[in-house]
């Protein structure tokens, strides 16, 4: 698989558990205003012999309601359970496996746009 495919693949993992928690946390967004990003810290080296990921970016949208704080926690709660739930299915074919470095997620609300930022590292 190329490596424009591994984002691509990533990117639909990350916006399927983004929905998930939306969803649990009755948290309402435009769903079409949904953006995901990654910035150049990002690495996906997997598998080979130095299995490695680390996906740090941002999704943004907007909201089509102000969002409660107790919302805003759960979401946030919510997210930071996905990414050790990932690693603990990660199935590398060499036997390797993948410790959770850095699970770092935070929500944030600005007038009518919702940033959810991570920092998610895997090695």
């Amino acid at each position: 698989m190329s490596a424009a495919a591994l984002w691509a693949h990533f990117r639909r993992l990350l916006l399927g558990t983004v929905i998930e928690g939306l969803l649990e946390s009755g948290v309402e967004v435009a769903f079409p205003s949904i953006q995901i990003s990654f910035t150049d810290q990002s690495a996906f080296r997997v598998p080979r012999l130095d299995n490695y990921m680390r996906f740090h970016g941002e999704l943004t949208a907007t909201l089509l309601r102000p969002l409660e704080p107790a919302a805003a926690r759960a979401l946030e709660t919510r997210l930071k359970r996905a990414w050790p739930e990932l690693l603990a299915v990660v199935d590398i074919p060499i036997g390797d496996r993948l410790t959770n470095d850095r699970n770092e997620v935070h929500v944030t609300v600005a007038g009518d746009r919702l940033k959810v930022s991570f920092d998610l590292e895997a090695d």
